[in-house]
């Protein structure tokens, strides 16, 4: 008999507390009568989403090619938390300031590039969190090339996905290194 009492008070319980969950949704709603709600024009800023960022990746990486690091540069998260590897530097980088100083200084920003095309591998999207895995060629005027297998980890901030990580190796450093794996 205890036992049926405790039961009983347990689901009472719960079917109070689901009740006062649906009552408190409810009431996060904004209060507009339906003919006001239609009449009040409620604006927010839409954010890009994340295959736009992913578009506007591919223009600022042609851009920077091209020797203008700016749109590139507005796309990082500007803290000391991100990261960069670049394997023509072999250099990890790590902090805004040093992040923007190799962009600047990017050997990329004095080469011109004739055409550059990438291949989408992989991306996925979170909630706060995204990631592109792509390889990127470019061609100089005078003839050579460079092929990128590039990882860009992103993260929303202030409702806009911004760079946190990049990570780009040569295609031939990781050819040459599965032939010693062997």
């Amino acid at each position: 008999m205890k036992r049926n009492i405790a039961v009983f008070i347990l689901l009472i319980l719960l079917a109070s507390s689901f009740k006062y969950r649906t009552k408190a949704r409810e009431s996060s709603q904004p209060f507009l009568p339906d003919r006001l709600r239609n009449m009040v024009s409620v604006s927010q800023e839409v954010a890009p989403s994340f295959d736009e960022t992913v578009s506007l990746l591919q223009q600022a990486n042609l851009e920077m090619a091209n020797g203008n690091p700016g749109l590139f540069k507005s796309m990082w998260l500007q803290n000391e938390e991100i990261t960069f590897w670049d394997d023509s530097k072999n250099a990890a980088l790590k902090g805004w300031k040093a992040i923007e100083g190799s962009l600047n200084n990017s050997e990329e920003s004095r080469l011109k590039i004739d055409s550059y095309t990438f291949e989408k591998i992989a991306g996925n999207e979170g909630e706060q969190q995204a990631y592109l895995l792509q390889k990127e060629h470019y061609k100089m005027v005078n003839g050579r090339t460079r092929d990128l297998q590039v990882t860009v980890v992103f993260r929303k901030e202030n409702n806009a996905w911004k760079i946190v990580h990049r990570h780009a190796d040569s295609v031939e450093v990781i050819a040459q290194s599965g032939k010693n794996a062997k």
